[in-house]
């Protein structure tokens, strides 16, 4: 199967806002486990007081650190995350015209993808996965680097994404 895409600035960019959680997952994991553990903590400190005991008090002061400890990491990853977008937007702007029209060659042992500026072609064996996401199907390479190959709906039709995606099922079970 073969497709010729062209570039819209929007699709793009509607794209990137998906791999971001990806390339960030490290940051969110480490917010949300802070969260947790004070959660649980405070949680654990109230029913030892509950149950008498002054011990509670030491777990909901530690509660209380992890939930005050995970609200910068949780601002951090808001912060990387938006940064990220706004360059890419930027990036964008500057060379859209450069883009042309990307090329998806789906074959039995690889994907080949070209435009203008590159030519890549990826064994199967080389993806850690995909998924699907709001009508887009997401090639993942190396998702903390952001390397992720992502085909729209909207870009192919609905008749021919879901041959692009049970093709990928296929490949990638």
């Amino acid at each position: 199967m073969k497709f010729e895409i062209p570039f819209n600035s929007d699709i793009y960019l509607n794209q990137t806002e998906l791999i971001i959680p990806f390339i960030y997952k490290p940051y969110l994991k480490d917010a949300r486990e802070s969260l947790i553990v004070g959660l649980t903590s405070t949680l654990i400190g109230i029913s030892i007081i509950i149950g008498k005991s002054n011990l509670g008090f030491v777990f909901i002061l530690m509660g209380i650190f992890y939930i005050i400890k995970a609200y910068p990491k949780f601002q951090l990853y808001n912060k990387l995350k938006s940064t990220y977008f706004e360059k890419i937007k930027e990036k964008v702007v500057e060379v859209e015209s450069n883009y042309g029209n990307g090329i998806f060659e789906f074959k039995d042992d690889s994907i080949e993808y070209a435009d203008k500026n590159i030519t890549r072609d990826i064994k199967w064996t080389e993806f850690k996965g995909f998924k699907v996401m709001k009508s887009n199907l997401l090639m993942i390479l190396e998702p903390d680097k952001g390397d992720i190959m992502i085909i729209g709906e909207n870009e192919v039709g609905s008749q021919n994404f879901q041959r692009i995606v049970e093709f990928v099922k296929h490949k990638l079970k």
